[in-house]
């Protein structure tokens, strides 16, 4: 059985352009904490939803069942012989244990960027996800550092042939 590769990290930080490669090049189901979040609320993904940050669809009670339910479908799909990527913050370490709890070896990922870059990309972003650079700056205060599992650190500010190199390097069997 194929285990989950975890891409997190502060919003703006590259997560989903990584999901994304692994997902269009790699052949990766994709599992996004954007759209699950949205779905559990009635909400189409285009849908927005902007709130201060621990708000509205943001609530903890809310995030506790978008990770609950993005790990139950990675495994249902990995049961199914898929390759699957997990895609969201991962900002405590209790959503980083719930997968831990359920698959054998996950391989996580953080990604990372500068302030400048992702204060540029946020500025700009036009995207599923709702977070600004306020919403970064609430993350990075609360961010719990990922002691509790071993992980790899990938800078996004790179090409997409680069990081898709990388992750090639990092998942092939």
């Amino acid at each position: 059985m194929r285990n989950p590769v975890v891409v997190f990290g502060l919003s703006g930080s590259g997560k989903s352009f990584l999901a994304r490669i692994l997902h269009e090049e790699l052949g990766y189901e994709w599992l996004r904490s954007d759209i699950i979040r949205k779905e559990l609320m009635g909400m189409s993904p285009e849908q927005e939803a902007k709130a201060d940050f621990g708000k509205g669809i943001y609530r903890e009670d809310v995030t506790r069942r978008v990770y609950e339910e993005m790990v139950r479908r990675a495994k249902d799909l990995v049961s199914r012989g898929k390759r699957v990527v997990l895609d969201a913050t991962f900002l405590k370490g209790w959503q980083r244990r719930l997968v831990v709890d359920n698959f054998e070896d996950p391989l996580f990922i953080l990604a990372t960027a500068s302030e400048e870059e992702i204060r540029r990309r946020l500025s700009k972003r036009k995207d599923v996800s709702d977070a600004d650079y306020n919403i970064y700056l609430k993350q990075k205060e609360v961010f719990e550092p990922p002691e509790e599992i071993t992980h790899v650190v990938v800078n996004t500010e790179r090409s997409r042939e680069e990081l898709a190199s990388v992750l090639r390097d990092l998942v092939e069997d």
